[in-house]
């Protein structure tokens, strides 16, 4: 299942009248599971879909995170915080284009239609070496974006420095769309163990 058995409410974005503009992300959350506030979790609206695998966020909403360094170093950032699904990789849809790198992008921005998201952050990563904010992304209803990429063949594992959360999942959801050859994996050679590999597509 990538669906969490957590059901986060009342997920809105206010705008206070004064001036200057504050903004508040208020969350009411229900959970029937007691792990869920064993980790840290960040809530905030979406400012854009980047591509398949990275998003830019604004309006955020820290109250869920334990750990103050965390806290500290998201506050610095500025308004907008650049963030990377972790342990996962999606073909590129920037200034390079690949195959599948659009439908993945798309994808996303369908996964994310509400404007919101909600950010776990795993306690074996936080940032990158480019400064952008690691963590297992999932929508509002609670479903995990990188499962679904996966799942779907959208998407392969990558990037696994650490013994991070989930990963079991992750593996188990890109091996059905292998066995199913969706997407990127219905190209012989395609997936590679450091990317995508344009050059087998005719």
């Amino acid at each position: 299942m990538f669906k969490r058995k957590i059901l986060f409410l009342s997920f809105a974005l206010l705008l206070s009248a004064c001036a200057p503009v504050e903004r508040e992300l208020p969350v009411e959350i229900v959970a029937d599971d007691a792990s869920f506030f064993e980790s840290d979790w960040i809530f905030a609206s979406v400012e854009r879909v980047v591509d398949g695998d990275t998003i830019r966020i604004k309006d955020v909403n820290l109250d869920y995170v334990s750990d103050l360094d965390l806290v500290k170093e998201l506050s610095e950032v500025g308004p907008s915080v650049r963030v990377r699904f972790l342990a996962v990789d999606t073909p590129e849809d920037t200034n390079v284009k690949q195959l599948y790198g659009r439908e993945s992008t798309e994808r996303v921005q369908e996964l994310l239609k509400s404007g919101y998201v909600v950010i776990e952050i795993d306690e074996n990563a936080d940032f990158d070496r480019y400064d952008r904010l690691l963590g297992h992304i999932f929508t509002v209803d609670g479903v995990n974006v990188q499962e679904v990429l996966l799942r779907e063949g959208l998407a392969r594992v990558a990037y696994l420095y650490d013994d991070y959360k989930y990963v079991d999942d992750y593996f188990e959801a890109e091996a059905e769309a292998l066995a199913k050859g969706l997407n990127v994996h219905s190209i012989e050679g395609y997936v590679t163990e450091r990317g995508f590999d344009m050059s087998v597509v005719e």
